[in-house]
C-alpha cells in the first residue's frame, strides 16, 4: 500500500508541478498551446488526486468514472492543441471519439468487473487513441519540416499509446483491484504508477520544449518583421528567400520584384511623417495582397517581392495587381495618390537571390529614368552591366 500511495503522491506532484510551469510560460511568453497542455497536466494530477482518496470513498462507481475522465479528458485536451498548434486540421471532430469514450464508459463499463479482460483493455483504449492522435499531428501536420524536440514529443506520444495498451494487458494479468477502493493494494498499482511516472515526465519535458522552441520562434519573427510595413526585414528577406529557393517545389521560375515608392520624400516633406508612415503600411499591404512567397522592407521606400514558382507574364500581374491596390487605396489625406515603381527579374539557372536582386534594381532604376510608376522587366546578361552603369551614373 505505501508504495503504491507514495507512487500516486509523486505523480500528483508531477502533474501539479507541469500545469503551474505551463501557466507560467502560457503567461510570460503569450503561447497559447501552453495553456493546453497546463489545463491538461492539471486534469491529469487530478486523476492521481482522485485515485488517492478512492479507498474513503463510499461511491466507487463514481470515482472509477472521474478517474477515468479526469485522465480521459487531460490527454484529449492535449491532443487538440497539438491539432491546433501543429495542423490545419479542425479540433470539432475530435469531439466525436471523446464522447464516445466517455458515453462508452458509463453505459458499457460501469458494471463490468474490473479484472475482466473486457474491462483492462477497454479502460485503456481510449487513453491510447487520444495520445495517438497527439502523435498524428505531429506525424501528418502541415510543417514539411519538423524539429527535433517535435520528434522527440511524437515519439513519447506513440510511446505513451502503446504502454496504455500495455497497461491493459498489465491490468488483466496481474488484477487491478477488485474494486477501485483496492486498487492503491494491487501489485498492477506500482507497475502502473512508475511507467506513469517515467512518461509524464517525458511527456511533460517535451512539451515544454516544444512550447519554448514556439516561444523562440514567435520572438525571434519580431524581430525579423519590419515594426512599420509588418514585412520581413532586410537580412530576414534574405534568410527566407534562401531558405525558400532551396526548398522550393514544382515548375516555373523564381521571380524577384524590387519596388520603390515613387517621390517619397516629397509626401514626407509635404504631409507629414505620419501620412508617410500610412503610405509605407498600406503598400506594404497592397504587396502582401497581390501575393508572393516572401515579402521584405529593405530599407525606407524600397520593397521586395519574391515568387519562387512564377514567369514573366505573372510577375507582372502581380505588379498590376499591386499598383491597382495602391491606386484604390485611401488616405487620410483625400488629394494623396502615391505611386511606385517596380523593376522585375526572373531569376537564371544557379543564379543567386543577390545576383537576381542586383538585375531587379537595375530594371527598377530604368522604370525610374523613364518616368516612373511603371515596370520593367529586367533584360538579359548582356545587357546588365550597360544597365548597372547607367543607373550608377543617375544617383
Amino acid at each position: 500500500m505505501a508504495n503504491a500511495t507514495n507512487l500516486l503522491a509523486v505523480n500528483f506532484s508531477i502533474g501539479l508541478a507541469f500545469s503551474l510551469a505551463f501557466i507560467g510560460i502560457a503567461r510570460a511568453q503569450q503561447v497559447t498551446f501552453a495553456y493546453w497542455c497546463a489545463v491538461g497536466f492539471l486534469l491529469a494530477s487530478s486523476t492521481v488526486g482522485v485515485e488517492m482518496l478512492a479507498p474513503r470513498t463510499s461511491m466507487p462507481q463514481l470515482v472509477s468514472f472521474a478517474s477515468f475522465s479526469c485522465l480521459h479528458s487531460a490527454l484529449a485536451l492535449v491532443a487538440a492543441g497539438l491539432i491546433k498548434n501543429f495542423t490545419r486540421w479542425s479540433r470539432w471532430p475530435l469531439l466525436i471519439p471523446y464522447l464516445v469514450f466517455e458515453a462508452g464508459f458509463l453505459m458499457f463499463l460501469m458494471d463490468v468487473p474490473r479484472n475482466s479482460f473486457f474491462y483492462s483493455f477497454a479502460y485503456q483504449t481510449p487513453f491510447a487513441v487520444m495520445t495517438a492522435l497527439g502523435g498524428a499531428a505531429l506525424l501528418f501536420g502541415s510543417r514539411s519540416r519538423r524539429s527535433m524536440t517535435e520528434h522527440f514529443l511524437m515519439i513519447v506520444l506513440f510511446l505513451s499509446a502503446v504502454q496504455f495498451l500495455f497497461k491493459g494487458f498489465l491490468s488483466y494479468r496481474l488484477g487491478a483491484g477488485a474494486s477501485v477502493q483496492t486498487y492503491v493494494f494491487s501489485s498492477y498499482a506500482q507497475y502502473s504508477q512508475t511507467i506513469s511516472a517515467i512518461l509524464s515526465i517525458l511527456l511533460g519535458v517535451s512539451l515544454m520544449l516544444v512550447v519554448m522552441e514556439e516561444s523562440n520562434s514567435r520572438t525571434r519573427q519580431t524581430l525579423l518583421r519590419d515594426h512599420l510595413s509588418g514585412l520581413w526585414t532586410r537580412r530576414a528577406f534574405f534568410e527566407q528567400g534562401e531558405t525558400g529557393l532551396k526548398r522550393r517545389r514544382g515548375s516555373g521560375s523564381p521571380a524577384v520584384i524590387l519596388c520603390d515608392l515613387d517621390h517619397f520624400k516629397r509626401i514626407n516633406d509635404t504631409h507629414g511623417h505620419a501620412v508617410g508612415d500610412e503610405v509605407i503600411r498600406v503598400f506594404a499591404a497592397c504587396l502582401e495582397a497581390a501575393g508572393g512567397d516572401v515579402c521584405g522592407r529593405l530599407g525606407g521606400e524600397e520593397f521586395a517581392v519574391l515568387t519562387f514558382s512564377s514567369n514573366a507574364s505573372l510577375a507582372q500581374l502581380q505588379v498590376e495587381a499591386v499598383r491597382s491596390r495602391l491606386g484604390n487605396a485611401e488616405f487620410q489625406q483625400p488629394d494623396l495618390k502615391p505611386t511606385a515603381s517596380f523593376g522585375i527579374a526572373m531569376m537564371l539557372p544557379d543564379e543567386s537571390l543577390s545576383e537576381a536582386i542586383n538585375r531587379a534594381d537595375a530594371a527598377l532604376y530604368e522604370a525610374k529614368a523613364r518616368g516612373r510608376n511603371r515596370f520593367v522587366v529586367s533584360r538579359n546578361e548582356k545587357d546588365v552591366a550597360v544597365i548597372l552603369r547607367e543607373a550608377l551614373l543617375r544617383r
